[in-house]
């Protein structure tokens, strides 16, 4: 199946991608310490220098701030690069993961998670107070989130290692932080509506899986070595939930090497294949960018152009113009 490129932008290689509520995309340049954010379209809006001095840090926007958190500070400026606000701390950098993180919602919240002490932190982002803390069940590790569409929940999930990871659904109600855990591996995306969501293998959790966000009940799960069928492909640790109806995951194709890999499409609804996409480009690993969970994704390479596709109409490995024999 070849998608349709809508739009393609070279940029500093951006070490992350995520998509903005807003319908644009944030890019992140650890080496310049920069952000870029784009709109839906790849166009450029702003470009940001981050207040902060160490590298290595992680960076969240909405449409009043961004903040970047560090294992030194924690950082908030408004959209031209002023700093409102500096919190300092020490975190320890060694062992891995051991990753701060941070996530700024569109109901005026900043999330915070700090490795060290395994807590997740809600702060007001104008101001820097602090609204609460919750101390969480994992073990330094590094957090990832994923705004449920409702944009008062977040889900986000904890990768330990070589540990199994965890998965939460918080919130905050009357100045509190609530939340509960979710089943399955890697939590990797939620559906439109926010009533499903998929989860990536790790250890001990064999399957890809769709579950039910209100149960946490398995509705679709496959083992990964189904998923690449006779292809004798390794399934990496990249997916993405393209839309309610298809996940794209990677597969190696070198060989049983890390350097190029093969997007195939699944259905949500048994994580079947369905069709392996044809770029007319190779990908390289880690090509999986970003998704904004409507038909669209992005993809990154060596080259530091970042891609936007779209999935078809019709989803099909049938060659375009190709005739029936029979």
């Amino acid at each position: 199946m070849r998608p349709l490129l809508i739009a393609e932008v070279p940029l500093a290689a951006p070490r992350w991608v995520t998509h903005l509520a807003g319908g644009g995309w944030l890019a992140h340049h650890p080496e310049d310490r920069s952000a870029t954010v784009l709109d839906a379209d790849l166009r450029l809006v702003t470009r940001i220098d981050l207040p902060v001095t160490a590298q290595r840090s992680m960076v969240s926007v909405n449409e009043q701030h961004l903040a970047a958190v560090t294992h030194d500070e924690l950082v908030v400026c408004d959209l031209s690069g002023t700093t409102l606000w500096r919190r300092q701390h020490t975190i320890q950098t060694g062992g891995l993961p051991n990753q701060p993180n941070c996530h700024l919602d569109t109901q005026g919240t900043l999330w915070v998670y700090l490795p060290d002490s395994d807590e997740l932190v809600a702060y007001d982002p104008a101001t820097g107070e602090e609204i609460d803390r919750a101390r969480l069940d994992s073990s330094v590790g590094a957090a990832y989130f994923h705004p449920h569409p409702d944009r008062k929940r977040l889900g986000l999930h904890v990768a330990m290692g070589q540990d199994t990871p965890l998965n939460y659904l918080t919130w905050l109600a009357d100045g509190r932080i609530q939340g509960r855990n979710i089943p399955g591996g890697l939590l990797a995306g939620l559906t439109t509506d926010g009533g499903r969501y998929l989860t990536l293998p790790h250890n001990d959790v064999p399957e890809i899986s769709i579950r039910d966000l209100a149960t946490g009940a398995i509705m679709a799960a496959c083992d990964p070595a189904e998923v690449a069928g006779d292809s004798g492909y390794r399934l990496m640790e990249a997916a993405a939930l393209v839309s309610d109806d298809f996940v794209l995951v990677a597969v190696s194709t070198d060989d049983w090497g890390d350097d190029f890999e093969d997007h195939l499409l699944l259905a949500t609804r048994n994580l079947r294949r369905q069709a392996d996409i044809d770029y007319g480009i190779d990908m390289v690993q880690n090509a999986i960018t970003a998704t904004d969970g409507r038909g669209r994704w992005l993809t990154g390479g060596r080259d530091a152009t970042v891609r936007l596709w779209q999935l078809p109409d019709r989803v099909t490995d049938e060659i375009p113009g190709q005739l029936d024999l029979w």
